[in-house]
């Protein structure tokens, strides 16, 4: 059974920069109060808490935590050939839901397992409106498949 394609959320505010204030903004070397401009998806700049915003739209989420997204470089969705385990669909999901933004799916739990450019195809294909993150694909190094290695790169 297919599901429903994911819809796609954005708003025009969410196409204009706007500024994502906490007290607590977690960095490599620590967590501390800073306003983050965004800018098509991505941090343009970091400020001050108090900094004068330099955006139309501000939302401070007051004491909630901004960290880095989580990322998961080991999964088994098993999708295609073994969804009853547990699929892109429902995978991603709960990734999302604990924090992770990415992740990297192993490639011999799959039926086919990806261990040449065709299976790797017939695993990206299965992946269409089932992501709520983004995903990358491991290809599997297995006795016979030497040759095929460098067309999976």
């Amino acid at each position: 059974m297919r599901r429903q394609p994911i819809p796609k959320v954005e708003t025009e505010a969410m196409k204009k920069p706007f500024t994502l204030k906490s007290q607590r903004v977690v960095f490599p070397d620590g967590e501390r109060a800073a306003s983050l401009v965004i800018d098509q998806g991505r941090i343009a700049e970091i400020l001050d808490y108090d900094a004068p915003g330099t955006t139309e739209v501000v939302t401070d989420v007051g004491s909630k935590a901004i960290l880095p997204g989580l990322v998961d470089t080991h999964v088994h969705f098993n999708e295609p050939g073994r969804t009853e385990w547990e699929g892109w669909w429902t995978g991603t999901a709960a990734a999302v839901a604990g924090g992770v933004t990415t992740v990297v799916e192993m490639p011999l739990n799959s039926i086919p397992s990806t261990i040449d450019l065709a299976s790797l195809w017939v695993k990206r294909v299965s992946t269409t409106d089932q992501l709520f993150c983004d995903v990358g694909l491991w290809g599997g190094a297995v006795p016979g498949n030497l040759d095929e290695l460098s067309k999976l790169v």
